[in-house]
C-alpha cells in the first residue's frame, strides 16, 4: 500500500454548523477538538435544518466546514453541498474499523451513487420500555428478551384494562410503527422512479398486519390521548435511546417515575428472531464548497474515534458509533437516569441491514397521518393500501413534474 497522506497543522478555523446551540455545543465539540487539536479554531454557527436557512448563510458570507445533516440528504442536495469521502479516506488512511458497518452503510444508502457522504455523529437505536408500576397492579410479568410482535401484542392485551377507573393501555404506539419499518429495512417507493411500492413489497403487508392486530386491540389506541406511557396509563411502549431523559424536563416527578422503568430489546417478527431495527445516524456532512476540506475531515476522524465516542457520547447517554455489546456497557456511566437501568438491551441484538439505496421519494408518503385514519375506521389492509397508494402517487407526481 502506498504510504498514506498525513494531515496539515496549519492553523485553520473551521465552521460547524448545528441546531444545538453553543451552550451544548461547546463542551462536546469545542472544548474536546480544540484540546486535540491546537491548531484547530471552531466556530458553532446556528442552522435550522432547511436549505433556506443555509442560502440565508450564505448571503451572508457564512460557508459552514461541517454540518451535521440531521434533517436528511434532501438540503444538501438541493444546494449542491454533498461531497463524497471516499477518496479521501483512502488518501489520508483513515480508520473506519471502529464504526458499525450498518451505520456506514445507511449513510451510504442515502446517495444516489452509494458514496459515503458523511461520517456518523453517533447511531440511533429503540427499546422497549416498560412501567414495572402498572404489571405489579395488573398481576402480569415484565416483558423478557427476545420477544416476538404477536407475544408483546398478546401480552399487551392482558394489560389493556380497566381498573379502579382508568383505562390501562398495555403498548403505547409509540415509535412502534418505526421500529416495524426499520427492522424489514424497507422503502416505501422505488427510489429511481418513485414508483409506490405497497402492494408490490411483501415486506409491507407484513408490517401491515402487525399494526392491524394492534389496533384491533379494544381500548389500546385513542389518538387524542397522545403519550399515554408518559401519562403512567400504558404500560409499554417502543421509543428512541434518548427517551428516559427525553420527556418530562428536569422535573421531580419524571426522577421519581423512571425508578419504575426499565427496558428490554425490541420485539421481533417470529421468522427473524432477535433482529434489531436498522439504526439511524445523523452524519457530519462536509460541504463540497469548505476551502478546508482536510482538516474537517481530521476533526471528523477524532470524533469517531473510540476515546471520543466513549466519553463525549456513549457514557453521556448517546450510542457510539460503534454500536457494539461492549460500548454498550458504558451507556449513560456519567447520567444517573440510567443508573440500574437494563441498557444493554439496545445493543445486545444485531441490527437490520438499511437498504441498499434509501428511496428518496418516501418522503411524500404521509404514513403516520394515514394509519391514525386506519386506526380510528374499518378499512382493511388493502383498502388502506391502495387509498394511501393513490395519495402518494399525486404528491410523487407533483414533485417530479417540478425537475
Amino acid at each position: 500500500k502506498e504510504p498514506v497522506k498525513p494531515f496539515s497543522d496549519e492553523p485553520v478555523t473551521l465552521k460547524i454548523a448545528t441546531p444545538w446551540g453553543i451552550d451544548y455545543f461547546t463542551p462536546r465539540m469545542i472544548d474536546p477538538i480544540q484540546e486535540q487539536f491546537p491548531h484547530v479554531t471552531v466556530e458553532h454557527v446556528d442552522w435550522n435544518g432547511t436549505a433556506e436557512n443555509m442560502q440565508e448563510l450564505s448571503a451572508q458570507g457564512i460557508v459552514p466546514d461541517i454540518v451535521l445533516g440531521y434533517t436528511g440528504q434532501a438540503p444538501f442536495e438541493e444546494l449542491e453541498m454533498v461531497f463524497g469521502l471516499d477518496d479521501m479516506i483512502a488518501e489520508y488512511g483513515v480508520d473506519l474499523s471502529g464504526v458499525n458497518p450498518q451505520l456506514l452503510q445507511e449513510l451510504r444508502s442515502r446517495d444516489k451513487e452509494g458514496r459515503l457522504i458523511g461520517l456518523p455523529d453517533a447511531g440511533d437505536v429503540l427499546a422497549l420500555y416498560y412501567n414495572k408500576e402498572i404489571f405489579d397492579l395488573l398481576g402480569a410479568e415484565y416483558p423478557t428478551d427476545n420477544m416476538t410482535w404477536d407475544e408483546l401484542l398478546d401480552l399487551a392485551k392482558k394489560l389493556t384494562v380497566k381498573k379502579d377507573g382508568v383505562q390501562y393501555s398495555g403498548l403505547d404506539l409509540g415509535a412502534m410503527p418505526t421500529a416495524l419499518f426499520n427492522q424489514l429495512s424497507m422503502n416505501y417507493t422505488d427510489p429511481e422512479t418513485g414508483e409506490v411500492l405497497f402492494d408490490k413489497d411483501p415486506k409491507f403487508a407484513k408490517m401491515m398486519e402487525v399494526l392491524k392486530k394492534y389496533f384491533s386491540i379494544p381500548n389500546i389506541y385513542n389518538p387524542e390521548e397522545q403519550s399515554k406511557f408518559e401519562g403512567k396509563t400504558a404500560a409499554m411502549v417502543v421509543n428512541w435511546h434518548g427517551f428516559l431523559t427525553w420527556f418530562g424536563g428536569e422535573t421531580e416527578e419524571r426522577v421519581e417515575y423512571e425508578k419504575s422503568m426499565d427496558m428490554v430489546p425490541v420485539p421481533s417478527f417470529a421468522d427473524m428472531p432477535g433482529l434489531a431495527p436498522k439504526p439511524g445516524a445523523h452524519p457530519w456532512i462536509i460541504n463540497d464548497f469548505s476551502e478546508h476540506k482536510e482538516a474537517a475531515l481530521q476533526v471528523l476522524t477524532y470524533v469517531i474515534s473510540p476515546e471520543y465516542q466513549i466519553q463525549y457520547r456513549m457514557r453521556m447517554g448517546t450510542p457510539s458509533v460503534s454500536l457494539s455489546q461492549e460500548d454498550g456497557k458504558l451507556f449513560g456511566a456519567d447520567d444517573p437516569t440510567y443508573t440500574g437501568k437494563n441498557v444493554t438491551a439496545m445493543f445486545q441484538n444485531p441490527f437490520a441491514e438499511p437498504p441498499a439505496r434509501k428511496s428518496p421519494w418516501d418522503r411524500h408518503v404521509a404514513f403516520s397521518e394515514a394509519l391514525t385514519k386506519f386506526a380510528t375506521t374499518d378499512l382493511n389492509i388493502a383498502e388502506f393500501t391502495r387509498v394511501l397508494k393513490e395519495e402518494s402517487e399525486i404528491k410523487i407526481k407533483e414533485e417530479q413534474s417540478k425537475k
